[in-house]
């Protein structure tokens, strides 16, 4: 039998409770969360949090910046945070520079691979919206990419 350390065992990496890259920690300490606001959204309050290097690319930017948290519905539920510059639905204006929405939709199959691929959608769940509304977004821009997550 072979030498394995403790980590080997517990598998610290890959579980639920795994160490996180050192460099992720110092990332999020440069860039922390420091603008936040609150918006009624479906007759709840969300606190938005966004980063100054979201703040620098939004002032950067002349339409505001759609944020859609989605809760999307297929073979697995899966939390979303989608960046748009025009959508079809209704928002919320957090500020002048970004707007907020909350979706819960259903996928029109449950294949892996399509659902990896394409994250098709069949229809809006409202009754799902209502009721599992979050009551937090953090926006972030970072490598020229938005990036969100929300939580409840």
């Amino acid at each position: 039998m072979g030498e394995c350390e403790i980590s080997d065992i517990i598998n610290l990496r890959g579980s639920y409770f795994g160490i996180v890259n050192p460099l992720q920690i110092f990332d999020r300490w440069l860039h922390r969360y420091v603008h936040s606001d609150q918006v009624r959204l479906n007759n709840k309050e969300l606190y938005v949090e966004w980063t100054d290097r979201a703040q620098r690319e939004l002032d950067q930017i002349t339409n505001p910046l759609i944020v859609e948290m989605q809760l999307y519905f297929s073979c697995v539920v899966k939390k979303r945070v989608l960046f748009h510059q025009q959508v079809d639905f209704d928002t919320a204006a957090v500020n002048e520079q970004i707007q907020l929405a909350f979706r819960s939709v259903e996928s029109d199959a449950c294949s892996p691979e399509v659902f990896a691929r394409d994250f098709p959608e069949a229809r809006e769940l409202n009754a799902v919206s209502g009721k599992m509304m979050p009551n937090r977004v953090s926006i972030d821009f970072k490598a020229g990419v938005w990036m969100g997550e929300f939580g409840y």
